[in-house]
């Protein structure tokens, strides 16, 4: 006799169409994407390719965060927070005032990790933990995750140095402060991610 059993929905596993739906409608949220999308230009023109480049990745960032956000909140939030990073480094803002550069690292990782896990979670890459092993494991790999984002962007720092633009800021201790804030942010993310999780379970 075939069963009437119907799977319960994973309460830890995103909606695949976001914070907007299955279609492209505008929203207002949208205008700090437009924004970023112009900025890209407008870098090159006004302080040259590498700066030009932190734009497009603002802008690609601001796009994937549309895809990906769970909730317009976190969408606004997001792009607010990777505008203000890619601002500050056009205005060389983080020479006038250094320890901005390390709350920037910690913040932005900590929304990348956010948005790459609801990413992998969305298609299934990532499991949905629904044990404590599972938390521990799920908050060291996605921990692991965002560090591994915080190594490729001292990458892309040393790159810029020594091929585009000697002025980008590079040097062993900046190196490991970056890292220190990244993987911070990073674990950030993970512990909030992973406290939603079971309130969403619990619920």
């Amino acid at each position: 006799m075939p069963s009437t059993h119907t799977p319960r929905p994973d309460p830890g596993l995103r909606t695949a169409i976001g914070a907007y739906g299955p279609t492209f409608v505008p929203h207002a949220a949208d205008m700090l994407r437009l924004l970023a999308l112009l900025a890209v230009p407008a870098a090159w023109i006004g302080y040259g390719p590498l700066t030009a480049l932190t734009m497009f990745l603002v802008s690609g960032g601001t796009w994937i965060m549309r895809i990906y956000s769970v909730t317009r909140a976190q969408d606004v939030a997001g792009q607010i927070a990777l505008l203000l990073a890619g601002t500050f480094s056009t205005l060389s803002i983080y020479k006038k005032v250094p320890w901005l550069d390390n709350v920037v690292h910690f913040v932005v990782l900590m929304v990348l990790t956010m948005i790459l896990h609801d990413l992998l979670v969305r298609h299934r890459m990532l499991p949905v933990p629904d044990s404590a092993r599972l938390a521990v494991g799920s908050l060291l790999s996605v921990t692991g995750l965002g560090a591994l984002m915080a190594v490729l962007w001292e990458i892309g720092e040393w790159f810029g140095h020594e091929f585009i633009n000697e002025e980008v800021g590079v040097g062993y201790v900046d190196t490991i402060i970056d890292l220190l804030f990244g993987v911070a942010g990073a674990l950030a993310a993970a512990l909030w991610l992973g406290y939603s999780s079971r309130r969403r379970t619990v619920a």
